[in-house]
């Protein structure tokens, strides 16, 4: 039996604007989540804004690092039409 990756020809990882939409979306919830679960204390807030920017910006270099920006456009030219 064949996987659906291979008969449907989907590709190996998401597509790219999938992974920057599970960046915005994902990382300001946790943030609200972190910040109610923990105490509030001047350090606290400190540590959260801290790791709130480094896990995106890090995620945001991990979306656009990758290889699709790099790669150039298939060469997919339509069929000619016989319309005048």
């Amino acid at each position: 039996m064949t996987s659906l990756r291979k008969d449907y020809d989907l590709p190996k990882r998401p597509p790219l604007p999938m992974r920057h939409a599970l960046v915005m979306f994902a990382l300001p919830p946790l943030a609200l989540g972190l910040w109610l679960a923990l105490p509030s204390s001047p350090i606290t807030v400190a540590l959260l804004a801290i790791a709130l920017l480094a896990a995106v910006f890090t995620g945001v270099g991990l979306v656009l690092s990758s290889r699709e920006l790099d790669e150039k456009p298939a060469r997919d030219p339509g069929i000619p039409s016989n319309d005048p």
